[in-house]
């Protein structure tokens, strides 16, 4: 399964349980794990019991080299937060994930996650 979610990637930040209510990137990176969720809605009826593996590409615009572009890490956690209870019951199913950072228009910048059960229990 593939889910396409338009617009800049946010990565995931760290956050305090009061900084989510005072910083505006905590409060970003919540709003972009929602959209996640949202998106991923459209194509997961109820959440797979199976184990899976997933695939990330965050397409953004603008950055290359090191600069402002985001760790990996930290994009895989805000896919793996917005789809947990949603594509799988917990994320602890996730036996393999894989991140690129790719650069693209400014028009079509984009996380694509897919999604594919395994064979295993």
């Amino acid at each position: 399964m593939k889910i396409t979610i338009p617009g800049r990637p946010i990565p995931a930040v760290r956050m305090t349980r009061r900084g989510v209510y005072k910083k505006e990137y905590a409060q970003r990176y919540l709003d972009y794990k929602t959209a996640i969720g949202m998106y991923a809605r459209i194509k997961c009826k109820e959440p797979t019991e199976k184990y899976v593996i997933v695939d990330v590409r965050v397409y953004l615009y603008g950055i290359k080299g090191f600069g402002n572009a985001g760790d990996v890490d930290n994009y895989l956690k805000s896919s793996m937060d917005g789809l947990n209870g949603i594509a799988w019951l917990d994320d602890r199913q996730v036996v393999k994930a894989t991140v690129q950072k790719l650069w693209c228009e400014k028009k079509d910048e984009r996380m694509e996650i897919e999604i594919y059960a395994t064979e295993g229990d």
